[in-house]
């Protein structure tokens, strides 16, 4: 991992987004972003927020976006991302409906292997991120294992080790089992004595150290720090910056 490969996912920051985006976005670059993955943030024109990322010096590297607006409207979310300079989509959950059967997962499959070439069409490349959901018992497998089955090798994973870690499985491990495809990481950590809460990299149970070097090994392109329940959402993201940031090597940039 080289400096210039950490990000935010700025879910983390949501609630101070909702009363302060240009705000909000200073703050984050001023803890020492430069990139950021998005996610709710408060509704704003496309060419609007790309004017306020570059104000505060902050590119976009991801966008989450649920599947009932890629399902709805594939198109104006391409043409969102196009107006941003955003280069890949996320799809981060999948809903129950879609998971009750294997033949449901594989079908979900199918869904974004499609929406993924319609994406690439346009430049821009599809990936899915992980819960806990995922490694739970599914008629003799589990959701996970039937989607890298069945997911064409062009639709990327963005990795969340809290969720790997959660789930039962291994974060490091299953970092190898998906390098052919693990292309963003989810950086939050896993608060020592608790089964689901979560916090700032370094300040929890899991072994980042380790984690970085299986994401160098597999290829990873981004370390995203992030918090799905920050306390002090600004102390937290500086914080998981500077550990990440101690971690790190410096190099020159690579093309994301």
């Amino acid at each position: 991992m080289r400096t210039d490969q950490i990000a935010l996912q700025l879910y983390t920051v949501r609630t101070l987004m909702a009363a302060d985006l240009p705000g909000t976005l200073r703050s984050v670059a001023a803890a020492g972003y430069r990139f950021v993955e998005l996610a709710a943030v408060p509704e704003t024109a496309p060419r609007e927020l790309a004017r306020l990322l570059g104000d505060a010096g902050l590119r976009a590297i991801a966008s989450h976006e649920g599947i009932q607006r890629l399902r709805d409207d594939p198109g104006a979310v391409a043409e969102r991302l196009e107006a941003i300079g955003c280069p890949r989509v996320i799809v981060p959950w999948m809903p129950e409906e879609d998971r009750r059967t294997v033949d449901d997962v594989r079908r979900f499959a199918s869904e974004l292997g499609a929406l993924g070439r319609s994406f690439a069409d346009r430049g821009i490349r599809l990936g899915y991120h992980n819960h806990a959901f995922e490694f739970a018992p599914l008629d003799g497998t589990t959701i996970w294992d039937v989607l890298l089955a069945e997911l064409p090798a062009d639709v990327e994973i963005e990795l969340d080790v809290y969720w790997v870690s959660v789930g039962g499985r291994d974060p490091v491990t299953e970092i190898r089992a998906t390098a052919d495809r693990v292309r963003l990481l989810h950086m939050k950590d896993r608060a020592q004595g608790h089964e689901t809460k979560d916090a700032p990299a370094g300040e929890g149970i899991l072994d980042f150290a380790a984690i970085v070097e299986a994401g160098r090994a597999a290829g990873v392109v981004w370390y995203v720090a992030e918090q799905d329940d920050a306390q002090d959402p600004l102390a937290d993201i500086a914080l998981a910056r500077r550990y990440l940031r101690s971690l790190a090597e410096e190099g020159a940039p690579e093309e994301a």
